[in-house]
């Protein structure tokens, strides 16, 4: 076992946080075994597990290079696959009610924008690829399995398909099944208290078309985000390229009390947003064979981080720590940047006395740094609206101030913008925003010139 930290490591969910955690543990367990209750397809197609991946998803600037760094050759994987190149903010139209559009600035970024069904095939490739990764699919973790002392983990039960209940050992069980679930159960089990939560009740409904871009689509932008107007209008909406000459657009509404059904309904919505430009785009596409639906009721922040310790030998992360509102785009790359965090700390911690302790602590250390961002931005936009359900900050006024003076900034300073954009593509902290060249420059850039 030299240079290993224990014999086996077991992940929870082949999604891109299960994936991507595996990648990071492959180099400190003899074998990762990733368990998945869906059956994987061997094709670039969407699972009853991952609902959500019918409809829009963007791996950020900030998420596309952590996989990068997780598996190495992932960006060049996922182009060949034919994902489309995105320059950041050359190529997206990026609309505002307060400021319009913001300037179509090329700061040698881009994104690769893919469907999410081709994205998590190319990453599971990728973890296929690594000798001591194995992937078991159709097979239900039903119980994370504690010690008889009460405080720490022995492995997993799970249910392969015949009905009977197996167990397997294991030093670290990665909880990467969504909600957290396993966890909540083992702390409950062992009579431990659950973490406290923050929740923000968004009640987010949209509606998603997948069509084939048509031959006369717009060449001055290729990926258009079209911000709502709270608290006067709830739509907003994302329209993304993705492999095979397509479009996948999501249509947005808070506390929506109808569905969009038809076709003509869904171009009658895009008509109602703040520019006419998704509806320009649209109105000569040919239409879609469906509309795919999506509800999300509530961001939430389970807060692990906040508990002296851990059960030894049990880790939430991605959904099981923190489930973001999907329109803002932050999941997969929020999973990432945590599965980088994950492999920073076993390269420190490998030399501790109980390295799974260490990796554990220094884990939930760090990883309050790689939600606060994200959380913080899209919390923010959800809050704008009175119907949210959610805490508000005491400075939460003067924050929208600050944002709205942040974009009349980066409309007029290129400085200011590109670093809005490191921001929002999580490639900077949101503290970037506040440090003295960005805040004079802002300072700087009158009011009235949002007019």
């Amino acid at each position: 076992m030299s240079g290993f930290l224990g014999r086996r490591a077991v992940v929870v969910g082949a999604g891109i946080g299960g994936l991507a955690m595996a990648g990071a543990l492959a180099k400190y367990f003899e074998r990762v075994e990733i368990f998945e209750r869906d059956r994987l397809p061997p094709s670039s197609a969407s699972r009853s597990g991952t609902p959500q991946d019918r409809h829009p998803h963007g791996l950020l600037a900030g998420g596309l290079q952590a996989l990068g760094e997780v598996f190495p050759g992932f960006e060049s994987d996922l182009a060949k696959a034919g994902a489309v190149t995105v320059r950041v903010a050359r190529d997206v139209q990026y609309e505002r009610p307060d400021v319009g559009v913001l300037p179509m600035r090329d700061f040698g970024l881009s994104l690769l924008c893919a469907s999410r069904p081709l994205i998590e095939l190319v990453l599971r490739r990728r973890a296929e690829a690594i000798a001591n990764i194995a992937l078991r699919p159709k097979c239900r973790v039903t119980g994370i399995v504690p010690t008889t002392s009460g405080d720490a983990v022995d492995g997993i039960r799970f249910d392969a398909g015949s009905g009977r209940s197996e167990i397997l050992a294991a030093d670290l069980v990665v909880d990467a099944s969504g909600r957290g679930a396993l966890t909540a159960t083992l702390f409950d089990a062992l009579g431990w208290e659950r973490p406290a939560e923050t929740e923000v009740g968004v009640d987010l409904r949209y509606a998603t078309v997948v069509v084939a871009i048509p031959p006369n689509a717009p060449s001055d932008w290729k990926l258009v985000l079209t911000q709502p107007d709270p608290p006067f209008l709830a739509l907003h909406a994302v329209l993304v390229p993705i492999e095979g000459d397509r479009w996948i657009i999501a249509i947005a509404d808070h506390s929506a009390t109808s569905r969009i059904e038809t076709w003509d309904a869904f171009l009658d919505a895009s008509r109602s947003l703040i520019t006419p430009t998704l509806y320009n785009a649209l109105r000569y596409a040919q239409p879609p064979e469906g509309i795919r639906h999506y509800r999300f009721p509530v961001s939430t922040w389970k807060h692990f981080e906040r508990l002296p310790r851990l059960p030894h030998g049990v880790l939430p992360v991605a959904d099981s720590l923190c489930r973001f509102n999907p329109i803002h785009g932050q999941g997969m790359s929020s999973a990432a940047l945590q599965a980088r965090v994950l492999q920073d700390v076993l390269r420190g911690t490998a030399t501790e006395p109980d390295p799974i302790a260490s990796l554990q602590a220094e884990f939930m250390a760090e990883v309050a740094a790689v939600l606060e961002t994200p959380w913080t931005m899209s919390t923010s936009a959800d809050l704008a609206f009175p119907q949210t359900r959610g805490e508000r900050p005491d400075d939460f006024a003067e924050a929208q101030r600050f944002d709205a003076a942040l974009f009349r900034a980066a409309v007029a300073d290129p400085v200011v913008h590109r670093a809005t954009i490191e921001v929002a593509q999580l490639l900077q902290p949101r503290t970037r925003l506040q440090e003295p060249d960005i805040m004079r420059r802002i300072d700087a850039v009158p009011t009235r010139a949002a007019a």
